[in-house]
């Protein structure tokens, strides 16, 4: 169990709602093109970055070991436990798009890389 506190869900329900089309999907953008853009994501222990929409392909990479819970759109939540150098590609295109949101539970900051790619 997390030693962090997380929004209740009516409170999740009504962040997902106002969030449903950001596609800010990291603190800042480090570069765009037309093929790619380029997001850093920190967390401190306990922080989260809302909910977000993924509207392409996309990868990230973990800067240092760490540990976070997901709450999807649907409800359901995933728990991860983060690797530094690991790295994940998501097929997005596919699904049409997907939201969640991204909570530090460990006791670390937690960063990445997100690269999405417009194509």
């Amino acid at each position: 169990m997390s030693a962090y506190p997380s929004p209740s869900a009516e409170a999740l329900r009504e962040e997902l709602q106002q969030n449903s089309e950001n596609d800010h999907v990291g603190h800042t953008l480090l570069f765009e093109n037309a093929k790619v853009k380029v997001w850093h994501i920190t967390l401190q222990p306990g922080e989260r970055i809302h909910y977000h929409r993924h509207n392409y392909d996309y990868f990230w990479t973990v800067l240092q070991d760490g540990q976070g819970v997901s709450n999807q759109a649907d409800g359901s939540q995933v728990s991860f436990t983060f690797q530094k150098n690991q790295t994940s590609f998501q097929n997005i295109v596919q699904q049409g798009s997907a939201i969640h949101d991204l909570q530090n539970t460990g006791d670390q900051i937690l960063e990445f890389i997100t690269t999405e790619l417009k194509y």
